[in-house]
């Protein structure tokens, strides 16, 4: 794909966060004290730096909401928290930040749900195949108490982590060097990368292909040697790391609905003032909002262009593999605590 296709998704996020910014300052009366000359109070008081890595490209629609919270937090604060970004693996794979975060190295990160998996069961429903109708049903259940509270500070809190923000990471689907995959039958024997996470593996295989574990910054290259066939991702992921390059042909099959999340180290959280948690629980919520906005107005964009440049895009059979993962889910529902399973059925409709 050509650099001028993508040398304005930048400036169009640029643009975005500045509309963003303007009607979210003006349409919150508690935030006044952003048009203000003098900082707040407790920019007065001790400093709080803290690293926040991310495996994703600096481009990546993740990292802009990620570099969002950062920029945004230690503007709102007056310069009392001194939040680093880095971005593309810099400090680490996502298994390496969440490890750190949870003993408290790094104090931020933003990964899938996927990631977080191995740490805490709960997660595991959004590792599900097909398990939400939608994207924005998954979001309205992530925006709920259940959510927010729940999951976010008591469920996290169990492995010293708290989710700040829910972001939209829409729907995976499945990319590869070789054809165009419309049923099961097309991914027989086909090496599939998938996130180092067992119902992944599980669910890939259930479907028909070959799933092999690997690290995201391992991905493009394992396409260009041939190790792998293919990967499944979002739109965003699938461009941002240029894997069009050597997997051609890109499948929509909507098979996981799984969010993203920023997560901070409950050590570092615990350790601020009262009014500086608050006020990053508050850029978290708004960090979510323009995530959110960036993520639906680049997909439609991205595909249109992943069109005129050339990738060849099909709708899969989605029934079709819908009914090859039943068992994955009567499998995994044993492995989640009980009372949680029941409460995302019942928001999930199922």
């Amino acid at each position: 794909m050509s650099k001028k296709a993508w040398a304005t998704k930048a400036s169009i996020s640029a643009v975005t966060r500045r509309r963003f910014l303007v009607s979210m300052a003006a349409g919150t009366a508690g935030m006044a004290w952003l048009a203000e000359k003098a900082p707040p109070a407790f920019a007065q008081q001790r400093k709080f730096s803290a690293r926040f890595g991310a495996v994703v490209p600096a481009t990546h629609v993740l990292a802009l909401g990620s570099k969002f919270l950062c920029e945004e937090a230690n503007k709102r604060s007056g310069g009392a928290l001194q939040i680093q970004f880095f971005p593309d693996a810099q400090i680490g794979a996502a298994r390496d930040l969440l490890e750190g975060v949870r003993l408290g190295s790094v104090q931020f990160t933003a990964v899938s749900t996927a990631n977080i998996t191995p740490f805490l069961a709960d997660t595991m429903v959004f590792d599900l195949p097909y398990m939400f109708t939608s994207s924005s049903a998954l979001l309205r259940f992530l925006d709920s108490p259940v959510g927010t509270e729940k999951l976010a500070v008591e469920r996290f809190g169990t492995i010293n982590m708290r989710a700040l923000s829910w972001f939209d990471a829409g729907t995976r689907n499945i990319y590869n060097s070789r054809k165009p995959i419309f049923t099961p039958d097309d991914l027989k024997g086909m090496k599939i990368r998938v996130e180092e996470n067992p119902v992944r593996v599980a669910s890939l295989n259930a479907m028909g292909a070959l799933a092999t574990p690997m690290a995201f910054s391992e991905v493009y290259n394992a396409l260009q040697q041939k190790i792998v066939d293919g990967a499944e991702n979002s739109v965003q992921g699938y461009t941002a790391t240029k894997h069009y390059e050597v997997a051609p042909f890109f499948s929509i099959t909507d098979h996981f609905m799984t969010p993203d999340c920023i997560v901070v180290s409950t050590g570092f959280f615990g350790g601020l003032p009262k009014e500086l948690q608050d006020l990053l629980v508050q850029v978290g919520r708004d960090a979510a909002a323009y995530q959110r906005k960036l993520w639906a107005e680049s997909t439609a964009k991205l595909i249109g262009e992943m069109k005129a440049t050339g990738i060849k895009i099909n709708d899969a059979d989605k029934n079709a593999f819908r009914v090859t993962v039943t068992k994955v889910h009567q499998e995994y529902s044993k492995k989640v605590p009980k009372d949680w399973w029941d409460a995302v059925m019942k928001a999930a409709g199922v």
